[in-house]
């Protein structure tokens, strides 16, 4: 499926790529644009990843990724396809009765739920160019730790289970911008550390340091310039077009 077909280029704003690394190693690239409702100032963020898998053939996954001027998620549809195998997951947040209504769908069987969440949430999803929209979503407090609410499926080709909620932190690790440099090219970035933790929890229960992921943020709406992971998994950004002041 196209997920950019239809979309008017009169309404894209960003244009750009992504390119995924693995202990230098390039693996995968992902490919993105995002369109504004200028009337209701809505986002949508249409993006493809493709990678070729073990057996030779090629994976594609591809993410529409629809948040409203809060930055909160309205819809998300995420498509994948592996040779005949084709799988839809899609989630609509119905604010009125604050739910998301769920439905999975694989070779014409379709599984729907119900899940209930808080007003503030993002929906986790396999690309990289909405991955920090949660960032964008409330105030944030730039001295110490910022609680969000993810809402995350872990159904890929087969319907295990409703999708739940986890919690991770976000922390600030640079009070201003900073120089960040991308092949050689400067920009201007905000630093961020995210580790997977609940608001109340002890630190001290347990002597496990949660997995940090380090992110770049770029100015432009929510953007992330780099992702890096401790196991050596870095997503940087090839290009951003801001097609808004071209």
């Amino acid at each position: 499926m196209d997920i950019f077909e239809g979309k008017k280029k009169s309404d894209r704003v960003y244009k750009g790529a992504y390119s995924y690394f693995k202990n230098q190693n390039i693996y995968s690239e992902e490919t993105f644009e995002v369109f504004k409702d200028r009337k209701e100032l809505k986002l949508n963020f249409c993006s493809q990843i493709l990678c070729r898998v073990s057996t030779g053939e090629l994976l594609k996954v591809s993410v529409d990724y629809t948040v409203n001027k809060e930055f909160l998620p309205q819809k998300v549809i995420i498509y994948r396809n592996l040779g005949k195998d084709d799988v839809v997951e899609t989630f609509l947040y119905d604010k009125k009765k604050g739910v998301i209504n769920y439905e999975f769908k694989n070779k014409g069987e379709i599984t729907e739920a119900e899940i209930v969440t808080t007003p503030k949430f993002h929906i986790a999803s396999p690309t990289t160019v909405n991955s920090a929209l949660f960032i964008k979503s409330k105030k944030e407090n730039t001295g110490g730790k910022n609680y969000y609410n993810i809402i995350t499926s872990f159904n890929q080709w087969k319907y295990e289970e409703k999708p739940i909620t986890k919690y991770i932190a976000m922390q600030r690790l640079s009070t201003t911008t900073e120089t960040y440099k991308i092949d050689g090219t400067a920009v201007q970035a905000l630093q961020y550390k995210i580790t997977e933790e609940e608001p109340d929890k002890d630190d001290n229960l347990d002597n496990l340091k949660p997995t940090a992921i380090k992110i770049w943020l770029s100015q432009h709406n929510g953007i992330p310039y780099s992702v890096e992971s401790e196991d050596g998994t870095k997503i940087q950004i090839k290009f951003l077009n801001d097609l808004d002041r071209e």
